[in-house]
């Protein structure tokens, strides 16, 4: 696992940081860096390939051991390179999403942290036990289609879809005690992604993208050949502001 830098933006902004999805990697992330909405912000990708490439292979037991191992990673990696009031927000893509939400749980909850998460932006995730996260004959699929990773082997993919689908409410406590506002942005026209009972009493939170229209699903929203990623970009802009007031 590594944290590496997608973009560097003005000094004394938090800094926006983003956990890779099921693919294991960042890459979706760069298209964020190329738009000016995002430009005076510094993005940093978490990666689950280590830098330099190791043999340490997916070995977690819950999605709390995951993200702590990720949080032990940004608090001795980025520690010094935050401002001093060590202000960062998190987020990531679909897996990335659940994973960024445990993170910040585990910060407000370490005292002697001086990292403070001001913000979540999940990009259309999922809850863990969401019936569109499931581990098929052919191996993990989102919405039927089957997963595949330049980093996870099928075997490992199948072993994250069953930690995720046998995942049980109390040991993913969602939004629960994070301490900080999140966003849900989203393709999906109803329903929040089985996330309702942290958005469905909060308007303006959850920003949904392409309003339904063919075409613009899970995968495409973050195609930047598709035409969807621009409103994904808007939406997280949107919800940065909101975190800085």
């Amino acid at each position: 696992m590594s944290v590496l830098p997608i973009s560097f933006g003005a000094a004394g902004n938090p800094p926006l940081i983003l956990v890779h999805d099921i693919s294991g990697s960042s890459f979706p992330y760069v298209p964020f860096a190329m738009d000016p909405s995002l430009s005076q912000y510094t993005i940093y990708g978490i990666s689950a390939l280590s830098e330099p490439p190791s043999s340490q292979r997916f070995e977690y037991s819950s999605v709390s051991a995951w993200a702590r191992a990720y949080a032990d990673l940004i608090e001795s990696v980025l520690s010094e390179e935050l401002g001093a009031d060590g202000r960062v927000i998190l987020g990531g893509w679909s897996l990335g999403g659940i994973l960024a939400a445990e993170i910040a749980r585990i910060f407000a909850a370490r005292s002697e942290s001086r990292i403070q998460v001001v913000g979540l932006v999940l990009i259309d995730t999922y809850a863990p036990w969401h019936e569109l996260l499931r581990t098929g004959p052919r191996g993990l699929e989102v919405g039927g289609r089957e997963i595949e990773s330049a980093y996870f082997t099928p075997a490992e993919l199948t072993r994250i879809g069953n930690l995720l689908s046998s995942t049980k409410r109390t040991e993913w406590p969602g939004m629960d005690h994070t301490q900080c506002p999140a966003w849900l942005i989203t393709p999906t026209v109803s329903g929040f992604n089985g996330l309702d009972e942290w958005f469905d009493t909060k308007p303006g939170r959850v920003r949904q993208i392409g309003q339904g229209k063919d075409g613009c699903d899970h995968f495409s929203m973050m195609d930047p050949t598709a035409g969807w990623i621009q409103e994904v970009i808007a939406g997280i802009s949107d919800a940065i502001e909101e975190f800085r007031k």
